[in-house]
């Protein structure tokens, strides 16, 4: 399996010298929400459906941990709530995990693609100004869905470990504890492509020895382009604004 975009990440933290390692190091604790509108369609190889999904609060709940020591690199962990429901009005005979829909059925979906990220990163600049992380994310995908109807029931389970490029820049406006940020995890192989993106603006509420707590909105982008990962084609979007809060010890 090609994997161009992540071998020319890793490449590059590697040449990352010691010198541009954490120098101040802490621990952050951050959730967020993200008021998202689910769209898309998925099935069996070949044989996809447009499906109607209700919008959804997600959650995103991560734990990254920065340190001084030269060439290992920092550790973001991560677990996103990625699910979704509706109902659908089948315009083709669908057949899914070996039940046979009948075109017309109204169905019910119920979709689960929650999944942990373990990002592995390189502070590349780290000041008041301008900030650069660079790295690799593990995403582990441990999911499954499902669609019924009276009287049929049809569950498709998806579990895949999929490596994705990771990156974090950020620009602060001086004297206003205010920053904008882009944060990017992407990867694109054998037909299958994931991202999952957010840019906002983050607002440092408190500035202190002990903990810093700062506040952060935006947009925030989930898209899953799958190409018969466990028997499953799926192309599925989550996207819309966010809130989120960061701790820093």
């Amino acid at each position: 399996m090609k994997k161009s975009l992540v071998s020319m990440v890793v490449m590059a933290v590697l040449a990352v010298p010691a010198a541009m390692a954490d120098t101040i190091g802490g621990v952050y604790l951050g959730a967020d929400l993200h008021f998202a509108d689910a769209k898309g369609s998925f099935g069996q190889t070949g044989n996809q459906q447009n499906f109607e999904f209700d919008d959804k609060n997600l959650s995103s709940f991560y734990i990254k941990v920065e340190h001084p020591v030269p060439l290992l690199p920092n550790i973001k962990l991560q677990r996103n709530s990625i699910t979704s429901d509706g109902t659908t009005s089948l315009n083709r005979t669908f057949e899914f995990a070996d039940q046979v829909f009948a075109v017309g059925t109204q169905v019910a979906q119920d979709l689960d693609l929650s999944n942990i990220d373990a990002t592995f990163y390189y502070e590349l600049l780290d000041n008041d100004l301008v900030s650069l992380d660079l790295g690799v994310t593990a995403k582990y995908i441990d999911g499954d869905i499902t669609v019924a109807s009276q009287g049929q029931s049809a569950t498709q389970d998806l579990s895949a470990v999929i490596p994705m490029g990771y990156l974090y820049g950020s620009f602060g406006l001086l004297g206003t504890g205010t920053k904008v940020f882009a944060e990017v995890n992407y990867v694109s192989y054998d037909g299958s492509s994931l991202s999952d993106m957010q840019f906002g603006v983050a607002y440092e509420l408190i500035d202190s020895l002990a903990v810093d707590l700062a506040l952060k909105a935006g947009v925030k982008k989930t898209k899953l382009e799958l190409d018969d990962i466990d028997n499953l084609d799926a192309d599925l979007t989550f996207d819309g604004a966010f809130i989120s809060a960061e701790l820093h010890f």
